[in-house]
């Protein structure tokens, strides 16, 4: 048995009579005055999105009122604001934050980071300055360097801190040198701030100066034994500096065998 096809028909007044009209038909006439109605309404939102974004970038309700400057330390507050691509007055939005934290950490390479934030009528700036972990000479200045291993220049209270001075032959041992303050500095507590200066000797051993003038001729760096190894090394030392006035070296270069050499200066 063959099935017949059906087809809904639903009449229409024309005001002369009536007309029927295809079910598919009537779906294909609403389907069109949805997509004019859709883009009757985009074009709607676009321009009056492009008014509005047009008046709020002119609006004088969305000016900077205020700039704030916060964790300041050694850099001054003043120029800071005399870096930034912006000043009070200036249209809120028009401000390019991402721009000028890149443009200020290049002249800037004491900061660490800067992060800039907008708020109601307001720009917050937070610094992020450097702490230096050593000191270098370079092109005949003093400089901070950090465990990131770049140089700036000191500011403030950074020229009183008590740090040791690096002596290297290149940027490599420069690195090597910081490595060894970095795993250093959690074991040793406030010893750094008695080193004055701190090198590599000819055969790659750790020598440091300390602010006494006593030389310790450290040894090859063995990280797994540091803490032991400073451990002996503050025992030696106590009981050295007990007998003897001044001392002229402590070798702990041969100290993993045991031994411990210590050289008090011999006073006229």
């Amino acid at each position: 048995m063959v099935k017949k096809k059906h087809y809904v028909y639903k009449y229409v007044s024309t005001g002369n009579g009536y007309v029927h009209a295809h079910g598919k038909d009537k779906k294909i006439v609403k389907l069109f005055f949805r997509f004019v109605l859709f883009i009757m309404g985009t074009f709607l939102i676009y321009f009056g999105s492009k008014k509005l974004i047009n008046f709020v970038y002119n609006s004088d309700k969305m000016v900077v009122k205020d700039i704030e400057i916060i964790r300041t330390r050694n850099v001054t507050k003043a120029e800071i604001k005399e870096l930034l691509p912006f000043k009070i007055g200036d249209n809120l939005l028009r401000v390019n934050l991402s721009e000028a934290e890149y443009e200020i950490k290049k002249l800037k390479p004491e900061l660490k980071d800067i992060i800039i934030n907008r708020g109601w009528k307001k720009i917050k700036v937070k610094l992020y300055e450097k702490t230096p972990e050593a000191f270098v000479m370079n092109s005949g200045s003093l400089f901070g360097i950090d465990f990131d291993n770049k140089l700036f220049p000191l500011r403030g209270f950074m020229n009183i801190m008590k740090l040791p001075k690096l002596f290297y032959k290149s940027n490599l041992e420069r690195k090597e040198l910081l490595n060894f303050i970095e795993r250093f500095k959690p074991v040793c507590g406030d010893y750094l701030s008695k080193v004055s200066e701190m090198r590599f000797g000819n055969t790659k051993d750790l020598i440091f100066v300390m602010r006494n003038n006593t030389l310790v001729f450290w040894g090859k760096e063995r990280p797994e034994c540091l803490a032991y190894k400073f451990k002996r090394f503050q025992k030696v030392y106590l009981d050295a500096v007990s007998k003897h006035k001044k001392l002229e070296y402590i070798d702990m270069t041969l100290y993993d065998l045991g031994r411990a050499v210590v050289k008090p200066v011999v006073l006229d």
